[in-house]
Formats: C-alpha cells, sequence, structure tokens
C-alpha cells in the first residue's frame, strides 16, 4: 500500500470517527425517533469501520499476490459476518 493510499484510508477513518461522534452526540440530545435514528448511523459506522479496512487490505493483498495474507483477511471477514449472523439470529 502506497503512502497515498495509506492517507487515504485515515483521512476517511478520521471522517467516519468524527461523523459517529457527532452522530451519537447529537443522537443523545435530541429525543425520539430523530435521535434513535442517529444513534444507529453511529452504531452503523463504527459497525462498518474495521470491516471495511479488513476488506480493502483483503483486495490489496489479493491484489498484490500475497495470497497467504489475503486469505487471513478473507478468514477475518468471514468471522465478522459470522458473528452478526448469530447475534442478529439470536
Amino acid at each position: 500500500m502506497t503512502t497515498t493510499q495509506s492517507d487515504r484510508m485515515s483521512k476517511w477513518t478520521n471522517v467516519a470517527l468524527l461523523l459517529a461522534a457527532a452522530s451519537s452526540l447529537v443522537g443523545v440530545i435530541l429525543r425520539g425517533d430523530a435521535g434513535l435514528a442517529l444513534d444507529w448511523l453511529a452504531l452503523v459506522l463504527l459497525g462498518t469501520l474495521p470491516t471495511l479496512r479488513v476488506l480493502v487490505l483483503a483486495v490489496r493483498w489479493g491484489g498484490s499476490g500475497d495470497r497467504r495474507y489475503a486469505s487471513a483477511a478473507v478468514c477475518l471477514l468471514f468471522l465478522m459476518f459470522l458473528g452478526v449472523v448469530v447475534t442478529v439470529w439470536r
């Protein structure tokens, strides 16, 4: 991963964290459905952030021919998916 790609991923992470923080803060202040929707938005942002980072790394590693790291990332993504399925199913 080049410095430019790493910088973009870092900036995207910072923006997502700031949006999640702002959304959760406003969601706590507001009451009712709007506050609940903003709280859910914060949770979705925080939940998808690690998944998207691992997905980007898996694609990069797969594209560069590093199958060992790419397969480890795919296994981690599968475990994340399995955790979500088990949690939702309960």
